[in-house]
C-alpha cells in the first residue's frame, strides 16, 4: 500500500500513479465532494472481487459508479428525460442517480431489478481521473459496511485490520475533507424522482431544491451558482430574487456571498436600495476559482420602489458592469422593458422561494 500526499504530488502524478492501480486491478482510496471514496475499475471482475472483500456489503445490494458526464453515462445506462434533467441541472454535485443498466459494468455493482447508480462528482481531481481512465469507476465510501464513512484517511486506516490494509494498493491524501453527508440517491426509473436516500440536498425537482434551515439556504445558494457558473456567458450574473417577506432572499443572498469568499456581513438594503460588497479576499479552493475574474456582488432591494420610474432615477440600468453578480429582491418592481434590456446585456436568473411551512422553503431557479 502506497500513500501520497496530494498536496506534495503534481496533479498529473497522482492521476497517473492512480491508473496504473486500476489498470492492474487495484483498490485506491481517492478524495471526492463528499466522503473518501474506494475507487476500482467497474467493468474489471477482479478488481470488484477486491472491493467485495473490502466491503463487506451483502449480495445484492448495489455499488454507484463515477462517471466522467453524460456521454460515459450513455455507454451504461439508460437516460431518460427525468435523469437527463439531472443532469443539466444538479450535476456535478452530490447526488447518485439511479437508472436502467445496460450491464456494460460488473453485474454485482447492479440493483437486483437491474438498475445502477451514477455520480459525476463536484471535484476536478477525480474528474480529471475519469476523463483520463475513460471508463467508470466504482463510486462507495472508503468504509467497511455499516460502519460511518470517512473524512480522513487517518481515521480510515486507525479502523482497519491488517488484511483489509493489504488490499488497497494507493491511498490519496487530501487531507481532512469537509463534513459532508454521502450523496443523495434519486431514482428516476419510472420517470418520477424519488429520493432513496437524503444527503445534503433533496431536490423537489430537477431544477428546485429543499432547504429546511438558513444554513441549507446559504448553501444552496452557493450550489446553485456553481451550477450557473459552470453555463456561464461571460455576461454579468443577475440572480432576481422573488418570494414573499422572510422567504429568506437575504438569507440567499448571505449564501451567495459566502460562495464568493465575501467576509463583510451582508445587510438587507431595504432603506439604501443597493449595497455593493467588493470581493477582495482570493481563496485557493476549486469552488473559488470559479469566480476568479468577480468583481463584486452587487445586492438590491426594490422593495420600496413605487413606480419603475424611480429604476431610472437611481440608474439602475447604468448600473450593470461587467464581472459583477447581481442580487435582486423584489423583481417585481422591474417593468418589462427593463427586463428585456437586463436580458440583452445580462445572463438573468429566475429564483423562486416559496414558504412551505415554518422551516421549509422550496428554491427553484430557471433562466
Amino acid at each position: 500500500m502506497k500513500i501520497i500526499k496530494l498536496s506534495n504530488q503534481k496533479p498529473e502524478k497522482i492521476i497517473n500513479e492512480a491508473i496504473e492501480v486500476l489498470n492492474n486491478g487495484g483498490l485506491v482510496v481517492f478524495p471526492t465532494d463528499t466522503v473518501y471514496g474506494l475507487l476500482a475499475d467497474a467493468t474489471n471482475p477482479k478488481a470488484v472481487d477486491k472491493l467485495a472483500a473490502f466491503k463487506e456489503r451483502p449480495p445484492g445490494k448495489a455499488i454507484s459508479v463515477f462517471i466522467s458526464g453524460e456521454k460515459m453515462a450513455e455507454k451504461y445506462v439508460t437516460i431518460n428525460q427525468s435523469a437527463k434533467n439531472i443532469i443539466n441541472n444538479l450535476l456535478p454535485g452530490p447526488f447518485t442517480v439511479i437508472c436502467q443498466s445496460r450491464h456494460q459494468t460488473d453485474p454485482r455493482l447492479e440493483a437486483e431489478n437491474g438498475t445502477l447508480g451514477f455520480r459525476i462528482p463536484d471535484y476536478p481531481l477525480i474528474n480529471k481521473l475519469l476523463t483520463a481512465y475513460g471508463l467508470p469507476l466504482t463510486a462507495t465510501s472508503a468504509n467497511v459496511s455499516s460502519t460511518p464513512p470517512h473524512y480522513s484517511t487517518e481515521s480510515l486506516l486507525k479502523n482497519l485490520s491488517e488484511n483489509k490494509k493489504r488490499l488497497l494498493s494507493l491511498i490519496v491524501n487530501a487531507g481532512k475533507l469537509a463534513k459532508n453527508k454521502p450523496s443523495t440517491v434519486i431514482d428516476t426509473t419510472s420517470g418520477q424522482l424519488i429520493t432513496l436516500r437524503l444527503g445534503d440536498f433533496l431536490p423537489a425537482t430537477s431544477n428546485s431544491l429543499i432547504s429546511k434551515s438558513e444554513k441549507q439556504t446559504l448553501d444552496l445558494a452557493g450550489f446553485i451558482l456553481s451550477k450557473i457558473s459552470n453555463k456561464s456567458t461571460g455576461k454579468p450574473l443577475i440572480f432576481l430574487l422573488q418570494g414573499d417577506l422572510g422567504a429568506g432572499k437575504t438569507i440567499f443572498t448571505k449564501g451567495l456571498a459566502k460562495a464568493l469568499g465575501i467576509k463583510e456581513t451582508v445587510v438587507s438594503p431595504t432603506y439604501t436600495i443597493c449595497y455593493e460588497y467588493p470581493i477582495i479576499q482570493r481563496l485557493s479552493s476549486d469552488t473559488e476559482r470559479q469566480y476568479r475574474n468577480t468583481k463584486s456582488l452587487v445586492h438590491y432591494d426594490l422593495y420600496r420602489l413605487e413606480s419603475s420610474e424611480e429604476l431610472k432615477e437611481i440608474k439602475f440600468l447604468g448600473s450593470i458592469k461587467p464581472r459583477n453578480i447581481y442580487a435582486i429582491e423584489w423583481p417585481e418592481k422591474i417593468d418589462e422593458q427593463t427586463i428585456l434590456k437586463l436580458k440583452e446585456t445580462a445572463q438573468v436568473i429566475y429564483v423562486k422561494i416559496n414558504h412551505l411551512s415554518k422551516n421549509q422553503r422550496e428554491i427553484s431557479w430557471s433562466n
